[in-house]
């Protein structure tokens, strides 16, 4: 168990690293727009923790309290992915919008979603890494990760650094050619990816290899589309 988690941190901090440096090399931008896109990232998502901490708790208790389980239980997944919209996607808006990083290029605006992609990539594989302490003082109890399961947290963070390298080109393109409705297809596409994620986590399930990777696989078919693309908007060029 121990070995199994050390590997899929450090797996998920290599995928954080090697995308940014990798692509930092190649197309020789400055350090500066990954750093500003991963300190967006902090920003935006520190302000969805600020809301959600004192708010969601209660609003869980509350629509279950009213409503049947079958109708709180997806309204509370839609409102968890909706704080993903609200609060990254709007972030990145108008942190870009009213500052002059709405003047980036091309790979300077590649840069900047890789950052906020891979920052995260990087400070869950950590996290994984500091779950291996806990277990080894004893500290907490932590659900066994089996080595069919340790690929899974990897490839997720891979498609997680496209899903918020495409939004983010989404994001800024459409500020650049005033276009509001590639924010709000950035702003969907991202809140429906998140809304899957809070139904794996908090109705399907994912303390077995079988529903990990059921979820990754739909996952996978989602995110497909920000692969694509990612890779469309370098006709850009």
């Amino acid at each position: 168990m121990i070995l199994q988690r050390i590997v899929a941190g450090f797996g998920m901090i290599l995928a954080g690293l090697l995308f940014s440096l990798i692509f930092k090399k190649r197309k020789k931008i400055g350090f500066i727009f990954i750093f500003y896109g991963a300190i967006t990232w902090v920003i935006t998502v520190a302000l969805k923790f600020i809301w959600a901490l004192p708010i969601n708790e209660h609003l869980y208790s509350w629509l279950y309290s009213v409503l049947r389980a079958e109708i709180a239980g997806p309204l509370f997944w839609v409102y968890i992915g909706s704080l993903t919209g609200i609060f990254e996607c709007g972030g990145i808006y108008l942190i870009v919008r009213f500052s002059r990083l709405k003047k980036m290029s091309l790979f300077e605006s590649y840069g900047f979603g890789y950052g906020f992609g891979c920052i995260e990539a990087f400070l869950l594989g950590l996290a994984q890494l500091a779950a291996v302490t806990a277990i080894l003082t004893g500290k907490v109890q932590i659900p066994a990760l089996g080595w069919l399961a340790v690929p899974a947290p990897i490839v997720e963070r891979v498609m997680a650094i496209f899903l918020h390298l495409f939004t983010t080109l989404l994001i800024i393109y459409g500020i650049k050619e005033g276009r509001p409705s590639l924010f709000w297809f950035s702003f969907l596409y991202k809140s429906i990816v998140d809304t899957i994620a809070a139904w794996a986590q908090l109705s399907f399930g994912v303390s077995t290899v079988s529903h990990i990777w059921l979820v990754e696989g739909m996952l996978l078919i989602v995110t497909s589309v920000s692969i694509i693309g990612s890779v469309m908007f370098l006709k850009k060029k």
